[in-house]
């Protein structure tokens, strides 16, 4: 064999073996859904009064997305609840590692907060885990080599901050729609529209992810359903295809939603969820006109505990408030602040003085950080989080892997109102939250 010949052959062997080992350490994208619906005779969450469902309008889901990076393995599953209980966290977490080996700070299970799902109680929480961590094998198991692209696009109409400066000093939470003492929002909105595709070797979608900064109580009354991220999926899945599978998760929508006082109300029902999720899914098809590729990324994860003051409460506040709550409401009231407060109160006795315990975790995957947080987080303080970042893009998914209620800003808290109010920390509990998260970005970025 000539020099020339046998130096062919070796240049062909040694770029074919680049390649395998690419093909090895390529990345593999996996997603799976798991129907969730309760049973009709379950209470429904979400509000202060009894509600059951009178039928289903739409399924709910669990769903997984899988990214294996050849050496590590992330799990982003998002849930059409209004909460996760921390207790189903751990429980699915647990079963995840035992059938596929991840450790349970490499997933993130995070409610989507729609009101017209189940209330969680431990007997649904139970099958919840099981049903969270089937997805979960499914989703690993259909894992196939693909491309991820990202891109941030806005929706600056659809959502409103909803505590409000009235003309008498005070600050309140939804005032009502055409108020005439409404001065100002006491705050802002996060327009940004984040968006992850996952596309396969053909060029086929197989996930988009999305998120957005806005409550998901739109649609009311007593039909089942993942509100407007039900419309949002079959927008995309129209244009995309049924086979792409849409997941969304929430942002720092603490004290966001979509009511618009400006406008006449109720501003309600599914005619309203249509229009908020059809919106968002043009917000998102212009976006995908923009992606960027994220070539190889290379997947990190890491997970914090955090305890957050409580304040003391005593024997005779605690006796106080129960006697408000056994005083029956009127019909269909939504709540008062006054039985929030003694909710809260009788809340922080249990505790006796202890912290509460949770957890901030950080999946990043290339540039793209995806920010758990376990409550519902105030807009400022998921944008201080994304401000202080060091990675091109963070994105904040809040009712992750906990449910501890509301996370104001300390500001907040000295303005009152019906967040605060219901907040069981103590003031300067959200900016811990915001600190812990920034170290734990600081520590992922390389």
């Amino acid at each position: 064999m000539t020099v020339p010949r046998l130096l062919s052959r070796c240049v062909v062997f040694l770029v074919s073996t680049v390649a395998w080992a690419n093909a090895q350490t390529a990345l593999k994208v996996g997603v799976a859904a798991s129907v969730i619906t309760p049973f009709l005779d379950e209470p429904m969450a979400g509000y202060f009064y009894d509600r059951f469902a009178d039928g289903v309008h739409d399924d709910l889901h669990a769903k997984a997305l899988v990214l294996d990076d050849g050496h590590e393995r992330v799990v982003l599953v998002a849930c059409d609840l209004v909460r996760l209980p921390r207790s189903a966290a751990i429980d699915a977490r647990a079963r995840i590692q035992k059938r596929l080996g991840i450790p349970g700070d490499h997933v993130l299970i995070s409610a989507t907060h729609s009101h017209t799902g189940p209330n969680t109680t431990p007997e649904f929480c139970a099958v919840l885990a099981r049903r969270i961590a089937d997805c979960v094998a499914s989703a690993s198991g259909n894992a196939r080599p693909a491309k991820l692209s990202v891109a941030v696009g806005e929706e600056p109409t659809l959502a409103h901050n909803r505590r409000y400066h009235m003309k008498d000093g005070t600050v309140v939470t939804n005032p009502g729609f055409l108020n005439p003492n409404i001065v100002q929002p006491a705050g802002p909105i996060n327009p940004r529209v984040p968006v992850v595709v996952a596309q396969d070797e053909r060029g086929q979608p197989i996930a988009t992810w999305v998120n957005y900064a806005m409550h998901l109580d739109t649609v009311g009354g007593t039909w089942i359903s993942s509100d407007y991220a039900f419309y949002l999926a079959r927008l995309l899945g129209r244009v995309k295809g049924p086979e792409m599978m849409t997941i969304f998760a929430i942002g720092s929508a603490g004290n966001i939603n979509h009511w618009d006082v400006r406008r006449p109300g109720p501003q309600r029902g599914f005619g309203e969820a249509q229009r908020i999720g059809e919106s968002l899914g043009a917000a998102v098809l212009k976006a995908c006109t923009e992606l960027t590729a994220i070539d190889q990324p290379t997947i990190r994860a890491i997970s914090a505990p955090l305890e957050l003051p409580v304040p003391a409460v005593s024997e005779a506040e605690v006796t106080a408030m129960r006697k408000i709550l056994a005083t029956p409401p009127p019909p269909n009231v939504d709540f008062t602040l006054e039985r929030v407060r003694a909710n809260r109160i009788l809340a922080q006795g249990g505790l006796a003085g202890r912290p509460i315990a949770t957890e901030v975790q950080v999946i990043a995957v290339g540039p793209i950080a995806f920010v758990g947080v376990p409550g519902e987080l105030f807009v400022e303080l998921g944008l201080q989080i994304q401000q202080a970042s060091p990675f091109p893009h963070t994105f904040i998914v809040e009712l992750a892997n906990d449910a501890i209620g509301y996370i104001p800003t300390k500001a907040a808290f000295a303005e009152g109102g019906y967040e605060p109010t219901s907040a069981r920390f103590s003031p300067g509990g959200g900016e811990l939250i915001v600190a812990k998260a920034i170290e734990l970005l600081r520590q992922l970025r390389p």
